[in-house]
């Protein structure tokens, strides 16, 4: 009969918990795939003009392009007709325009918001809703704008986690039609302090 050799149990172990440790030292070592400089933008934005630069007809141009839709928002019998106007501030905003709304054609909507303080959004929840399509209205320094874009890096990490930091926000400022219209939130030189708010909109129908 031949002769078999037998490995001690613990022998197998050390083998094992051995190799674990070098998988999980090369996995902390190893760099993250870098994404640099991508860019998210909201497609066919409404070119819509505020009929004034009051803070209410601001506000009204705004939800108007947030929206896409003119039948929702805000011209004569528009669904929102007569109630972004007097909102005095986003959050306010939202809770006014939130809800079941009937359009003049007869069908039914609904309007979903979702605010975050300036202190507490994070980029995520910014390109993920630009992701999706849907636009934001930001107040930045006593103005509304829309927030139509970002660039950003993305950082991939082996364990699947993932890390993203935006350089710049693209915005529209409902107040011009002009050049004035396009401004860029550039977090290397403007103070992101000085944002006290993000809106965003969902709509069903």
């Amino acid at each position: 009969m031949p002769f078999k050799r037998h490995v001690p149990a613990f022998i197998v172990l050390l083998i094992l918990i051995s190799c674990c440790c070098v998988s999980a030292q090369t996995d902390s070592t190893s760099p993250p795939v870098a994404l640099l400089n991508q860019e998210v933008q909201i497609a066919a934005l409404p070119s819509i003009v505020a009929d004034s630069r009051s803070d209410s007809d601001v506000m009204t141009a705004s939800v108007a392009t947030a929206v896409m839709d003119p039948e929702i928002c805000c011209g004569r019998r528009s669904a929102l007709e007569d109630r972004t106007g007097s909102a005095r501030s986003l959050k306010e905003l939202g809770e006014k325009i939130r809800g079941k709304h009937t359009l003049d054609s007869g069908s039914s909507i609904v309007i979903a918001d979702q605010y975050w303080p300036g202190t507490s959004v994070n980029a995520d929840i910014i390109v993920n809703t630009l992701m999706a399509q849907r636009p934001m209205i930001m107040h930045w320094k006593d103005r509304l704008y829309v927030v139509s874009g970002v660039v950003f890096d993305e950082y991939k990490y082996s364990d699947g986690s993932d890390v993203r930091v935006i350089h710049k926000l693209l915005l529209i400022d409902p107040r011009y039609s002009d050049s004035r219209r396009n401004v860029v939130f550039d977090r290397e030189t403007d103070d992101w302090s000085k944002v006290s708010g993000l809106l965003a909109l969902a709509i069903t129908r």
